[in-house]
């Protein structure tokens, strides 16, 4: 039994030689400056016994301030009844004013048998205010001492939750509660069951970010003091919504969310033992905890059968940065997740099977996951990662089998990975990945081998390229939403090479990503392009480069770029009708001009030529145009050459407009490459 020290208890005591009760009427008076005992302390207490006859009379009961505790009582207090004392004594029409600094105002109505000092006694009273709300109960002791309270009632819910919110919270809802207690004797509590109902709960903080609203909830607790408290909780969430930011969170709608568990409070320390929670449509988890003296809570949770589709929308995304790709992810699959803490998180141990990722916005998608290992903040741990196929950006790839070794802040791939994508693959070596601080970065050596070039360009709706991209990555880095690379990705394409150097994208798989890099063209075959293009038959070899390229959104910005015709021995410089009509109006023109050239277009196949270039500087939406240099004095300031003839019969290409609208020009090239009618260009 939980007993009071015995060197607390007070005893206030005074003795009146006294004869026979009166049977005339007499007042007997008494009054203290202060009584005090174990937990309280009462200013001012008197008693006024005012008595009729023999058979009782009437008693009052007031005092000043009671202290209980850090906590104030009540400022005011008055009792009275009528005192019946022939046979066993009873106190009945009792009534009190309480004026309390918490509750306000207060009233109460009470009835008692007494059958003798120190031996049996029944209580029964009500109590109610404004501030309180309505309660009744009983009290029942017997002649050794022992025992019994009941009480029920209602209480506007801001009373009991003032202790636990910070001060300027709002609160609402009732509590309807009830509840019973028993002891051994007079300062003995050993027994307590409460059972409660909330209804119509919420909570609010000042800034709105942390709230409840429509609440109601079910709590049975019972607890038993034998040297120390054990107990047992059990919590039925059936209806409302709680915001704590960045998390939200309602109750299901249907079953309820249920909370139990077995605790155990001692004088220096406490356990919350085989703690459950099953809520439905998440998962099941039980959960420990334990605080020994002023030591960090230790706790741990063990969850079961969660479904990772609410769980990482509610619980794991709204923790993530905004914008981020985590961030808009949905989840899918089945897992079990452990995890242990104090203070901080401890270990972790997870598998995850018939997962998923989805970017609803398109730019990743993974398919047929799998995961497992173990994460502590002290020791080594290991993970694995398999899926089935996914794609990125809408480019398809294959499966992965990977195998990691974790640290407290870091992995490490134990072994080389390989993912099949555009008809090639990717691999990737010594990738290591680190958090510390929160932020995520990544690091590993990579190779790509063999991708085919023309679903690329076809999935990211670019002109149709053909070839093959390969190129060895001696380090790609990702960190903070920017991938970058210090090698230089090359690609054969059509007879030549391509070579992209210093390739960074920002945002990457963002909303914007934006991407930047220099390319250099060398010598590519203008025969095989052409003949893919439709543009029309062009012989011939082309360098060039486009320096200081930027792609917002996958879409030119800005660049400095220039193609330009190179002579190689034996290779015949060779230019169609055709391509020529296409060239003239890709410079501006409505078509080749002038009596003689066009003669020589209806009479000749093709032609050939010295010279062919053509240059674009791309800022704010305007394409400035230049072609192969000043080959042709004659020629207008703002005119430019895109072909330079050579032999008979000799054409030019002379393009009319050095600025234009970049979608005018990328629809003019679009036409050409399809074979169509090109818009028609002007000034």
């Amino acid at each position: 039994m939980h007993r009071l020290p015995q060197e607390a208890v007070v005893v206030l005591g005074f003795g009146l030689l006294v004869g026979p009760i009166p049977t005339t009427a007499a007042t007997l008076d008494i009054h203290a400056q202060s009584l005090s005992g174990p937990g309280f302390s009462l200013q001012q207490p008197s008693l006024r016994w005012h008595m009729q006859s023999a058979d009782g009379g009437h008693i009052e009961l007031s005092s000043a301030a009671l202290q209980l505790g850090q906590r104030r009582g009540w400022q005011r207090a008055r009792f009275s009844c009528s005192l019946h004392t022939a046979g066993p004594w009873r106190c009945e029409a009792g009534s009190g004013q309480i004026l309390s600094q918490t509750f306000g105002a207060l009233s109460l109505h009470f009835s008692a048998d007494i059958a003798a000092l120190g031996g049996q006694a029944k209580t029964q009273l009500r109590l109610g205010g404004n501030g309180l709300g309505d309660w009744q109960g009983s009290w029942q002791s017997r002649a050794d001492g022992a025992w019994h309270g009941r009480w029920q009632g209602q209480t506007p819910a801001r009373i009991w939750l003032a202790p636990w919110l910070p001060a300027h919270w709002r609160s609402s809802g009732t509590l309807v509660l009830a509840g019973q207690a028993q002891g051994a004797s007079w300062h003995d509590l050993g027994v307590v069951a409460v059972e409660g109902e909330a209804q119509d709960l919420g909570w609010q903080s000042p800034d709105g970010l942390k709230a409840a609203e429509h609440g109601k909830a079910r709590l049975r607790l019972v607890a038993v003091h034998d040297k120390e408290w054990q107990g047992s909780a059990v919590l039925h969430w059936q209806q409302g919504a709680i915001l704590w930011t960045p998390w939200f969170a309602q109750a299901p709608k249907e079953g309820d969310v249920r909370l139990s568990s077995n605790w155990v409070l001692g004088s220096r320390s406490w356990q919350l033992r085989s703690g459950e929670l099953t809520w439905p449509g998440l998962g099941q988890a039980s959960f420990q905890a334990e605080r020994v003296g002023k030591q960090p809570v230790h706790w741990s949770l063990d969850a079961r059968d969660v479904q990772m589709q609410p769980f990482y929308a509610h619980w794991i995304r709204p923790v993530m940065t905004a914008g981020s790709v985590p961030a808009r992810l949905d989840a899918a699959g089945v897992a079990q997740i452990a995890l242990s803490f104090g203070p901080g998180l401890r270990s972790a141990r997870w598998r995850w099977r018939d997962g998923a990722l989805t970017d609803p916005q398109g730019h990743l998608r993974i398919d047929g996951i799998t995961s497992s290992g173990h994460w502590s903040a002290t020791a080594a741990g290991q993970a694995r990662l398999d899926w089935r196929a996914g794609s990125v950006y809408a480019l398809p790839f294959g499966a992965l089998d990977g195998d990691f070794s974790l640290g407290p802040e870091s992995l490490v791939s134990r072994s080389p990975m390989q993912v099949t994508m555009l008809g090639g693959s990717v691999g990737v070596r010594d990738l290591r990945a680190n958090w510390h601080g929160g932020g995520l970065s990544l690091r590993m050596n990579g190779v790509l081998r063999n991708l085919q070039l023309a679903p690329l360009t076809r999935d990211l709706g670019w002109p149709p390229f053909t070839g093959t991209l390969s190129a060895n990555l001696p380090q790609l880095e990702y960190a903070g939403g920017r991938l970058s690379t210090d090698g230089t990705l090359s690609a054969q394409v059509f007879g030549g090479q391509v070579d992209v150097q210093d390739l960074a994208i920002s945002h990457f798989l963002g909303t914007a990503p934006v991407l930047t890099a220099d390319i250099r063209f060398q010598n590519l075959q203008l025969r095989p392009m052409t003949d893919v293009f439709h543009f029309g038959y062009i012989n011939g070899a082309l360098d060039g480069y486009i320096h200081h390229l930027v792609l917002l959104d996958w879409r030119p910005v800005s660049f400095d770029a220039r193609l330009y015709s190179r002579r190689q021995p034996g290779l015949e410089q060779e230019i169609s009708a055709t391509a020529i009509e296409n060239l003239s109006r890709l410079g501006g023109g409505g078509g080749i001009g002038g009596m003689f050239q066009s003669l020589y277009l209806r009479l000749f196949k093709t032609f050939h030529y010295e010279k062919l270039g053509l240059g674009v500087r791309l800022r704010d939406g305007v394409a400035e145009l230049s072609g192969v240099g000043g080959s042709d004095a004659s020629a207008p300031s703002d005119h430019f050459i895109l072909l330079q003839g050579a032999g008979l019969p000799r054409v030019n290409i002379v393009g009319y407009n050095r600025r234009t609208q970049w979608s005018e020009l990328v629809s003019r090239l679009m036409a050409a490459i399809r074979g169509e009618t090109p818009i028609q260009g002007g000034p």
